[in-house]
């Protein structure tokens, strides 16, 4: 599965809005934020994912 994204890029990206927000937008943008943090801890690296495919062939 070829991602389009990168979660690290874009929990920069919300956590630069949530520094201008204030409120409730603030904490919509750090929420956000954290989700993005979370995915890159769970995404699975380029190398291992490829390297699983060749141990099952």
């Amino acid at each position: 599965m070829d991602v389009e994204y990168d979660p690290e890029r874009e929990a920069f990206s919300a956590m630069k809005l949530a520094a201008e927000a204030d409120g409730a937008e603030r904490q919509r943008w750090i929420n956000a934020a954290l989700a993005w943090i979370e995915l890159t801890r769970l995404r699975v690296p380029v190398g291992r994912e490829r390297l699983g495919r060749e141990e099952a062939v």
